[in-house]
């Protein structure tokens, strides 16, 4: 075949598929698993299917072989991948025993290698001896596997960070070898690998002194021993090495020998090294499945290397300081054997230096092992979740020690001080005092940290309870009964506690626990709290428990209301409300709000019945499901002290609601208006109350209120949504830091004062007794009470700051989520009849002006809100203003549209506005409720509007109109742009100055010199409009009603006296409006009606004298789509002369070249 000929098919199908071979072998080193194994298959596939099988199987070997040193990417896993497959597959080909060979040889180290090339053909040597053993062929050749198990013993020799690879791939190959093997040709072999040199210090056993590399060796080597029972047969034992290291390398009473090489293995943190594997393997998997798991054995293992070695032990010998590496792998070590351990062993675990270091890493982000902790937790709860609840409630219900108190304060005071400082409290004075404050304070302290370790317990337990509830698994029945056991928990914390008769009543030790109920046995576990939960501990309770309500509402896959998480919290709190005997809430309901919780219940048992009944399913909630979901939240609101006053008056307005919207309604005719008001009102109060509650800083009432509100659209009506708009329209926060400061500055109030004269007056009467007996203690007592007043009244001004910061961002906050209520409400799309998707258009349009209306007021306000006005951009953009829709054409609609811009365009007028913010929005508004009005018969009633935007846009100074949208609406709807804006703009271009040509135009002169041509522009893009469209007669009668007055307007801009002072590129405006008038005229049927028009442009066109080579490139496109031939005037004529003689002159002139300088040496 020639070169540069086209190649035959039967020439180009094998080129490709070996290119395509080739290629393979660069995607085995691909990152992404699963492209790698595809690469194996396709590989493996082709060379089962060539026809070149012999050699491309060779070839391929040769390749993967030598790819195996390759540090790119994943090439290693790749190769190796690939090479076991290839030798597995072709048996008859490739021999094992010449694999080997060539690998040794490929793989090499010689000592005048880099230590980076050493390394690489390292590794790949390793990877390739586990590719001859994964292919399944090495077990069969068993003289070659003792030659593998031997080099890898010898590579473990390379570097010490090698050796622990070597040492349990050589343990995996291992296990294939047969005993008779093992004791005559490694036993040795191993034995070397075990020998240590002998300490001199300390005479101890050599395993003490083992690193953890050896320690994996020979507990590996223990258990190949005890797997093929090699340890039983007394011949072969007998012909092992004398003192053979690996005999009882982990047995009873001997593991504290192992402390120090298990110790150091924890600088691979956060990986864990293999001879713990091998340590907890050993004891933890059984051979034979009858054979108990000997538990006492591990509880030794556990105590000497996890608890007394990494967390620190009691002497000197054994134990060492231990570091955040050490707690962090024996928090991995818990995760491993937490599986494989029965509760009551795992229970003996978790020591308190264990639970101590979880609590204390887990409870702040900023812990080095925070990550460690959390994650520990989380397999522990997965793992055990029985286990766990029971753990974090006995931590709730009683706090360690080790958690709640420091190490000073654990150690006591020496007996010899004791009656010293007895002596010096009964004298009083100074010494008491002091003893009185340490004593306040060490309460304090204690309180605080048992707060916190409460508090952990909690975080703890609704975290585990996230997880269950989301796990796509089926919950069965012990999961269902733990997360029923967890809610009740959490509800009885948080609303209640024992009740007195309870707490009398001492529990009988003969008494069954099958005999009491779940809330005897909650409030019998309550009784035994010590200390007992602070308010502090029941409101974070409540708060967590407030946040799990709307869990698994979300989405349209949400649970049902009668099955969901809010229900379960509801009934339970119901339950252990009628259990009084056993528990009371913390501040008990009195008869009107008791009245009122019992009338929320009835409600609910009817509406949850009624769901029940219904079958059907819908996409969205029925308003009935939603009220379902209103009534258990307020419920809940009842059972809190703190919010029982607000839910009284949301649970009457909630039942008024449900009764004139769900309930019965009245269908008669007479009563039909009466029937209607009163919904439209109930649905107004309805708002009001989700506004109320979405006010509160609950993501979970936020949900829900979300879920309500989807199922009231379409409800909703202009009263609701200016509800929700007063809300956005508060009042303008411009004079915010000068209130601060003089809220700062204020006086204290007589509330404050009373407060902190109690706090002074308690302190007082504390230690009224201490300093009785000492005026001069009694005096500077005073001085301080005076200084810590003082300080008081600065600590109450910055609070009061802060606080109205604090209302601020709460404030924007709930603007925030309304912002997003009433994007919902934009976005949703009725379902329903062809006036209900009416009604939906008309309120969203309303929504314009207001909207845009509070983007201008948050956009001068404070730069924190900056979040509430993109927010509320996006809504107005791409929400309300829909451009991408169907416009809405009812009639309804197109009021509200032509309202909502007569509005804008007086706001337009008044407000300054941002070019990237509001002016944004600004045109996009007014270019789609021009467009929406332009669909019906109200067109003539927006001339008025446009007309008066175009004069103040262009004849007024300083004026604030938004001059991009007349742009826009020429680009997005050329002909009602056209219709709209050509008489005002006309009106503009051909306004004058003169008195005597005052009756051309009722229009003012442009205010300058831009906006002048910038209404040229505008025609220029309307004429181009225009004529890409077909043009009715009445845009053509409209145009030529305006053509004489264009033509006067356009000759008299290119008069010569206009020119003169012209930069040419505003006299290229005027050339181009003038091109694309004369193409407009020339394009109509009746072209002769504008021959006068057309030659009197030219004429003025041509008489334009300018220098610009752009200028006379446009006066010729004028003239030649006039079809008027270019007049040469005596202008262009000594343009053209000068032209040639600068080019001549340019070609004749020599160029400049660069002189070097240079230095001469005399």
């Amino acid at each position: 075949m020639n070169i540069g000929t086209k190649p035959q098919n039967g020439d180009e199908r094998p080129s490709r598929q070996k290119s395509d071979f080739l290629n393979l072998f660069w995607t085995l080193a691909e990152n992404d698993r699963n492209v790698r194994m595809q690469a194996v298959m396709q590989l493996l596939d082709h060379l089962k299917n060539s026809a070149k099988q012999e050699s491309e199987v060779q070839y391929a070997l040769k390749r993967l072989v030598r790819g195996l040193a390759s540090s790119r990417d994943a090439a290693r896993q790749g190769f190796s991948t690939a090479l076991s497959g290839l030798l597995a597959m072709f048996p008859k080909q490739i021999a094992l025993q010449r694999t080997h060979e060539l690998l040794r040889d490929a793989m090499e180290v010689h000592s005048s290698m880099k230590p980076m090339e050493q390394r690489e053909h390292m590794f790949g040597r390793l990877f390739g001896l586990l590719a001859l053993y994964r292919s399944g062929r090495l077990q069969m050749d068993v003289p070659l596997l003792v030659t593998i198990i031997k080099e890898l013993l010898e590579m473990a020799t390379f570097k010490r960070w090698f050796r622990e690879t070597c040492y349990e791939a050589a343990l995996t190959l291992l296990a294939d070898v047969p005993t008779d093997q093992f004791v005559t040709e490694l036993a040795a072999l191993i034995q070397t690998c075990l020998q240590i040199q002998p300490l001199k210090s300390k005479e101890e056993e050599s395993s003490g002194a083992w690193n953890a590399d050896q320690v994996l060796l020979a507990v590996g080597v223990q258990r190949y021993m005890h797997v093929t029972k090699l340890d039983l047969d007394e011949n072969k034992m007998q012909q092992l090495p004398a003192n053979f290291a690996a005999i009882g390398a982990l047995k009873r009473r001997h593991v504290h020998t192992l402390i120090r090489p298990m110790r150091g293995s924890s600088g691979s943190y956060p990986r864990v090294h293999s001879a713990w594997y091998g340590l907890f393997g050993h004891v933890l998997n059984s051979i034979e499945e009858s054979t108990a798991i000997d538990l006492e054995f591990f509880e030794e293992m556990w105590t000497v290397l996890v608890e007394n070695s990494l967390f620190g032990g009691n002497n000197a010998e054994n134990s060492a300081p231990t570091s955040h590496e050490r707690q962090g792998l024996a928090l991995k070590l818990f995760e491993l054997v937490a599986p494989k351990l029965p509760e009551s062993t795992l229970y003996s675990i978790l020591t308190p230096r264990l639970v101590r270091c979880l609590y204390h890493n887990s409870v702040a982000k900023r812990n080095y092992l925070h990550e460690a902790a959390h994650h520990c937790l989380k397999s522990f709860a997965t793992t055990a979740p029985r286990m766990f609840h029971h753990f974090l409630r006995e931590q709730f219900t009683s706090p360690l020690s080790v958690l709640v108190t420091s190490v000073a304060a654990d150690s006591d005071d020496d007996e010899d001080q004791q009656p010293i400082k007895e002596q010096k409290r009964q004298n009083g004075g100074f010494e008491t005092f002091i003893e009185l404050e340490e004593k306040k304070e060490r309460e304090e302290i204690l309180a605080r940290r048992t707060d916190r370790a409460r508090v952990w317990a909690v975080e703890s337990m609704v975290a585990a309870l996230i997880d269950l509830m989301s796990s796509k698994v089926i919950a069965d029945d012990a999961s269902k009964n733990l997360q029923k056991k967890i809610l009740r928990f959490l509800v009885f914390h948080a609303f209640f506690s024992v009740s007195k008769e309870a707490a009398s009543k001492k529990k009988s030790k003969k008494a069954k626990r099958n005999d009491e109920s779940e809330v005897d046995e909650l409030a019998h576990e309550a009784a035994a709290v010590t200390p007992p939960v602070s308010d502090n501990v029941a409101n974070y309770t409540k708060t967590r428990l407030f946040s799990l309500l709307s869990f698994g509402l979300a989405g349209a896959e949400g649970d049902r209301a009668s099955v969901s998480v809010l229900s379960q919290i509801f009934a339970l709190a119901q339950e252990l409300h009628l259990n009084s005997s056993a528990v009371v809430l913390r501040i008990p309901l009195n008869k009107e709000s008791s009245g009122q919780f019992d009338a929320l219940v009835s409600h609910v048992d009817t509406l949850q019945s009624k769901e029940v009944q219904d079958t059907t399913m819908t996409t969205h909630r029925s308003l009935s499901e939603t009220f379902l979901l209103l009534f258990m939240s307020s419920g809940l609101e009842l059972l809190d002290a703190e919010q029982r006053e607000d839910a009284m008056v949301v649970a009457a307005d909630l039942e008024k609601c449900y009764t004139q919207l769900v309930g019965k309604k009245l269908l008669t005719g007479s009563t039909k208006k009466e029937a209607n008001e009163a919904e439209q009102e109930s649905v107004l109060v309805l708002t009001d109350l989700l506004l109320s509650l979405l006010s509160q800083d609950s993501s979970a009432m936020r949900e829900i209120v979300t879920q309500v509100f989807r199922s009231l659209l379409p409800l909703l009506n202009r009263e609701c949504l200016t509800t929700m708009i007063n809300v956005l329209l508060s009042t303008r926060e411009g004079n915010v830091e000068h209130e601060d400061e003089g809220d700062e500055f204020a006086p204290i109030t007589e509330a404050e004062d009373v407060e902190q004269e109690q706090d002074v007056s308690l302190s007082s009467d504390a230690l009224s007794d201490a300093v009785r007996k000492d005026e001069k203690l009694l005096a500077l007592h005073g001085e301080d009470l005076a200084l810590a007043a003082f300080v008081g009244q600065v600590k109450i001004r910055s609070q009061r700051k802060k606080d109205l910061k604090r209302a601020r961002l709460q404030t924007m906050h709930f603007q925030l989520r309304v912002v997003d209520l009433l994007q919902v409400f934009a976005s949703q799309r009725p379902e329903q009849s062809k006036s209900a998707i009416e009604k939906h258009d008309a309120l969203v349009l309303s929504l314009v002006a207001p909207l845009f209306c509070v983007l201008t007021q948050v956009e001068t306000a404070d730069s924190k809100q900056l979040v509430l006005r993109d927010r509320i951009q996006a809504v107005l953009l791409h929400k309300v203003l829909r451009v991408k829709d169907k416009l809405p054409c009812s009639e309804s609609a197109q009021m509200e549209a032509l309202n909502a811009l007569r509005q804008l365009v007086e706001l337009f007028r008044t407000t300054p506005m941002d070019k990237d913010h509001s002016g944004k929005v600004a045109s996009a508004a007014v270019v789609y409720l021009v467009r929406v009005v332009c669909t019906g018969k109200a067109e003539i009633e927006v001339l008025p509007i446009v007309h008066t935007a175009v004069f103040d846009a262009f004849t007024k100074k300083r004026s604030r109109f938004p001059r991009a949208s007349f742009q826009d609406l020429l680009t997005k709807a050329p002909i009602v742009g056209a219709r709209l804006l050509l008489e005002p703009l006309v009106a503009v271009a051909a306004a004058t100055n003169n008195k005597e040509n005052a009756d051309v135009s009722v229009a003012r002169t442009a205010v300058d010199e831009f906006s002048q041509f910038e209404v040229f522009r505008l025609l220029t893009l309307l004429l181009r409009g225009a004529s890409k469209l077909p043009v009715s007669a009445d845009m053509l009668n409209l145009i030529n009603g305006v053509s004489d007055t264009l033509k006067s307007a356009l000759v008299r801009r290119l008069a010569p006296d206009s020119v003169h002072h012209l930069k040419a590129k505003r006299l290229k405006i005027v050339l181009l409006f003038a091109l694309q008038i004369v193409k407009f005229w020339r394009t109509l049927e009746d072209q002769r009606a504008h021959e006068t028009d057309v030659r009197d442009v030219v004429a003025a066109v041509q008489a334009v004298n300018f220098k610009s080579p752009v200028i006379k490139n446009l006066i010729k496109h004028v003239s030649e789509s006039a079809d008027v031939p270019l007049v040469v005037r005596n202008g262009f004529e000594t343009d053209k002369k000068e032209d040639e003689e600068n080019e001549l002159t340019r070609k004749a002139k020599p160029s400049k070249k660069k002189r070097k300088r240079s230095i001469t040496l005399e």
